[in-house]
Protein backbone atom coordinates (compact mmCIF):
# COMPACT_ATOMS: atom_id res chain seq x y z
CA UNK A 1 0.00 0.00 0.00
CA UNK A 2 1.26 3.54 -0.32
CA UNK A 3 1.55 6.72 1.49
CA UNK A 4 -1.32 9.07 1.02
CA UNK A 5 -1.99 12.45 2.14
CA UNK A 6 -5.75 13.18 2.29
CA UNK A 7 -6.86 17.08 2.38
CA UNK A 8 -9.78 18.67 3.81
CA UNK A 9 -9.38 22.06 2.09
CA UNK A 10 -10.75 25.01 3.39
CA UNK A 11 -10.54 28.74 2.72
CA UNK A 12 -8.58 29.69 6.64
CA UNK A 13 -7.64 26.16 7.32
CA UNK A 14 -6.30 23.06 5.42
CA UNK A 15 -7.23 19.82 7.30
CA UNK A 16 -4.09 17.03 6.82
CA UNK A 17 -3.92 13.36 6.90
CA UNK A 18 -1.61 10.57 5.97
CA UNK A 19 -2.05 6.86 5.80
CA UNK A 20 1.67 4.78 5.94
CA UNK A 21 2.43 0.94 3.95
CA UNK A 22 0.07 -0.56 6.47
CA UNK A 23 -3.00 1.48 5.73
CA UNK A 24 -2.93 3.07 8.95
CA UNK A 25 -4.05 6.94 8.85
CA UNK A 26 -3.77 9.62 11.12
CA UNK A 27 -4.38 13.19 11.25
CA UNK A 28 -2.01 15.91 11.01
CA UNK A 29 -1.81 19.36 11.93
CA UNK A 30 -3.32 21.34 10.05
CA UNK A 31 -1.79 24.10 7.88
CA UNK A 32 -2.98 27.76 7.28
CA UNK A 33 -4.59 28.46 3.80
CA UNK A 34 -2.26 31.08 2.84
CA UNK A 35 0.92 31.22 0.18
CA UNK A 36 3.03 29.28 1.98
CA UNK A 37 0.72 26.37 1.82
CA UNK A 38 2.28 24.36 -1.54
CA UNK A 39 5.77 24.96 -0.07
CA UNK A 40 4.25 23.32 3.54
CA UNK A 41 2.73 20.78 1.82
CA UNK A 42 6.12 19.54 -0.28
CA UNK A 43 8.30 19.57 2.79
CA UNK A 44 5.42 16.90 4.51
CA UNK A 45 5.45 15.12 1.01
CA UNK A 46 8.78 14.57 1.44
CA UNK A 47 9.27 13.94 5.13
CA UNK A 48 6.41 11.34 4.98
CA UNK A 49 7.20 9.71 1.47
CA UNK A 50 3.84 10.34 -0.07
CA UNK A 51 3.04 9.02 -3.18
CA UNK A 52 -0.29 9.97 -3.71
CA UNK A 53 -2.96 12.69 -2.59
CA UNK A 54 -6.72 12.38 -1.94
CA UNK A 55 -8.02 15.67 -1.58
CA UNK A 56 -12.03 16.35 -0.30
CA UNK A 57 -14.66 17.00 -2.79
CA UNK A 58 -17.26 18.84 -1.05
CA UNK A 59 -20.95 17.67 -2.48
CA UNK A 60 -24.36 18.25 -1.53
CA UNK A 61 -26.19 16.01 0.40
CA UNK A 62 -27.99 15.17 -3.05
CA UNK A 63 -24.95 15.06 -5.28
CA UNK A 64 -24.91 18.96 -6.35
CA UNK A 65 -20.86 21.06 -6.80
CA UNK A 66 -20.93 24.34 -5.33
CA UNK A 67 -18.79 27.22 -4.79
CA UNK A 68 -16.66 24.70 -2.06
CA UNK A 69 -16.47 22.12 -4.40
CA UNK A 70 -15.22 24.44 -7.28
CA UNK A 71 -12.40 26.15 -4.95
CA UNK A 72 -11.44 22.54 -3.84
CA UNK A 73 -10.83 22.13 -7.60
CA UNK A 74 -9.30 25.39 -8.44
CA UNK A 75 -6.78 24.14 -5.71
CA UNK A 76 -6.20 21.07 -7.24
CA UNK A 77 -4.68 22.90 -10.05
CA UNK A 78 -2.28 24.22 -7.71
CA UNK A 79 -1.32 20.46 -6.26
CA UNK A 80 -0.02 19.77 -9.81
CA UNK A 81 3.02 21.94 -8.80
CA UNK A 82 4.25 18.49 -6.04
CA UNK A 83 4.13 16.36 -9.27
CA UNK A 84 1.92 13.71 -7.40
CA UNK A 85 -1.63 11.64 -8.55
CA UNK A 86 -4.55 13.97 -6.98
CA UNK A 87 -7.75 11.78 -6.90
CA UNK A 88 -11.19 13.76 -5.90
CA UNK A 89 -13.17 11.79 -3.08
CA UNK A 90 -16.56 12.84 -2.01
CA UNK A 91 -16.19 14.30 1.74
CA UNK A 92 -20.16 14.34 2.14
CA UNK A 93 -20.56 14.57 6.49
CA UNK A 94 -16.56 14.66 7.35
CA UNK A 95 -16.85 17.49 9.08
CA UNK A 96 -20.26 16.28 10.84
CA UNK A 97 -18.84 13.06 11.82
CA UNK A 98 -15.49 14.94 12.84
CA UNK A 99 -17.28 17.13 15.08
CA UNK A 100 -19.58 14.51 16.52
CA UNK A 101 -16.78 12.60 17.35
CA UNK A 102 -14.80 15.59 18.91
CA UNK A 103 -18.36 16.08 21.12
CA UNK A 104 -18.46 12.56 21.95
CA UNK A 105 -14.75 12.94 23.72
CA UNK A 106 -15.83 16.04 25.15
CA UNK A 107 -13.34 18.33 23.73
CA UNK A 108 -13.74 21.91 24.03
CA UNK A 109 -14.78 24.46 21.41
CA UNK A 110 -11.55 25.82 21.04
CA UNK A 111 -9.94 22.28 20.99
CA UNK A 112 -13.00 21.47 18.06
CA UNK A 113 -12.26 24.20 16.16
CA UNK A 114 -8.17 23.70 15.93
CA UNK A 115 -8.58 19.85 15.28
CA UNK A 116 -11.81 19.83 13.22
CA UNK A 117 -10.33 20.13 9.55
CA UNK A 118 -7.47 17.32 10.17
CA UNK A 119 -10.07 14.86 11.69
CA UNK A 120 -12.34 15.65 8.67
CA UNK A 121 -9.44 14.77 6.20
CA UNK A 122 -8.89 11.55 8.44
CA UNK A 123 -12.14 10.31 8.51
CA UNK A 124 -12.05 11.20 4.30
CA UNK A 125 -9.08 9.14 4.47
CA UNK A 126 -9.99 6.15 6.48
CA UNK A 127 -13.29 6.05 3.95
CA UNK A 128 -11.29 6.11 1.27
CA UNK A 129 -9.03 3.27 2.26
CA UNK A 130 -12.35 1.30 3.04
CA UNK A 131 -13.64 1.99 -0.46
CA UNK A 132 -9.85 0.68 -1.99
CA UNK A 133 -10.26 -2.54 0.43
CA UNK A 134 -13.60 -3.41 -0.64
CA UNK A 135 -13.19 -3.46 -4.09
Amino acid sequence: MTNILAIDYGSKRIGLAASNQLGISAPLDFIENNSEKIKKLRRIIQDRNIQKIILGLPVTLSGREESAAQKAREFAKELAALNLPVEFYDERLSTAEAHKMMLQYGLSAKERRTKVDSLAACILLENYLKGKNAQ
